[in-house]
């Protein structure tokens, strides 16, 4: 009997679901999904560190980071929320270390970022906090989703949400 032999035309996986947006594994499949997913990565960037100027490269560091697993993504928007996430999260981390060690060399960069009122005070927030009312007013994820994009519980994402809200209710109340 003559062994079976796969098409190479064919994959040996399992399509993926309907449901998913990108269920083409393939460069081709991860070109669409950086042309549909980047507006929105750049955006969610700069809302998280506030810097659009630094947006772009943390929103290419997340795809970049993204394309040698993208085969075995199995929800390639969440990854790239959880990926951009992070970034920002090291980005303010080193910019708090920068800021740390060069305060008596050079004074801080001043950064005007338009919105008005309501966008001074969030961005006046702590990271943590501002981070979860972006992922959940702007990006309008749930508790859980904001919890596994942070590294977190569900109840600890309620509980910043909530001293973040009563800081901004205060803050703007001034």
């Amino acid at each position: 009997m003559e062994p079976v032999t796969q098409d190479p035309t064919t994959s040996s996986r399992e399509p993926s679901t309907p449901a998913e947006p990108f269920s083409v594994r393939s460069p081709v499949g991860f070109s669409e999904f950086y042309r549909a997913e980047w507006p929105g990565a750049v955006r969610l960037a700069a809302l998280l560190t506030q810097q659009p100027s630094a947006a772009e490269d943390l929103a290419q560091d997340a795809f970049a980071r993204m394309f040698p697993k993208w085969e075995d993504a199995v929800n390639p928007a969440a990854y790239l929320r959880v990926s951009v996430v992070n970034a920002c999260q090291h980005w303010h981390r080193h910019a708090g270390v920068q800021r740390a060690k060069s305060h008596l060399i050079a004074a801080d960069e001043s950064v005007e970022f338009a919105g008005g009122e309501l966008a001074d005070a969030v961005a006046a927030l702590p990271d943590r906090q501002r981070f979860v009312l972006v992922l959940r007013y702007y990006a309008d994820l749930t508790e859980a989703e904001i919890a596994e994009a942070l590294g977190c519980r569900p109840g600890t994402v309620k509980s910043i949400a909530s001293r973040a809200l009563a800081r901004l209710h205060k803050e703007i109340d001034r």
